[in-house]
């Protein structure tokens, strides 16, 4: 369910905020990324990892070019995402038009309250309200539980848009890390 902050009754049955960001949230949605991806570092190598992980937390350009979220429960910051109206603007392969996200993340000790849910419902609605047909994302083939999640969501793979991220940060020559393309057509 997506909660915005007029929405009383809607916020008494989740205990989910999602809200857009602000400056002053930006150490905590570090924390929460760090957080949910640490239990991920076992899944590519070390140096991989270090550029995905920057990457992530690269919330100056997610910034520039889309939106950051939050995600509150019980007053404190527990989840965040990316929303990009324009999915191109990401520079991996999604086509114009198509809406898109980025560094989705919850705390571990927030998992299972729908915050995840909440923050990709929200982002449905931004994409819909950007007039984009499509809302799309990568994720890890190790990431069990966020696939569990979007396809309970309805999300359905979207294989001709997966990468290989050591191609995309500038590593081509090390073994292939392959992220998968998920995509949900919106209307």
């Amino acid at each position: 369910m997506i909660i915005d902050s007029d929405t009383t009754a809607a916020r008494q049955q989740s205990g989910v905020i999602v809200r857009q960001a602000r400056p002053e949230d930006r150490r905590a949605i570090r924390r929460v990324v760090r957080d949910a991806y640490a239990e991920y570092a076992h899944g590519m190598p070390t140096a991989m990892f270090r550029r995905y992980l920057a990457d992530l937390l690269d919330l100056d350009r997610h910034a520039h070019f889309g939106r950051l979220l939050v995600a509150e429960a019980d007053g404190r910051i527990c989840g965040s995402a990316a929303f990009y109206p324009d999915a191109a603007l990401q520079g991996l392969g999604w086509p114009r038009g198509w809406a898109g996200g980025r560094a989705l993340a919850v705390r571990r000790d927030a998992r299972h309250l729908g915050v995840a849910t909440a923050l990709m419902e929200r982002c449905e609605r931004l994409a819909r309200a950007a007039g984009a047909p499509v809302f799309a994302f990568h994720t890890a083939p190790f990431m069990t539980g966020a696939i569990a999640l979007y396809e309970e969501l309805g999300y359905h793979r979207a294989p001709e848009y997966d990468l290989d991220v050591a191609e995309v940060f500038g590593r081509a020559g090390d073994d292939p890390i392959r992220v998968l393309g998920f995509a949900r057509f919106l209307f």
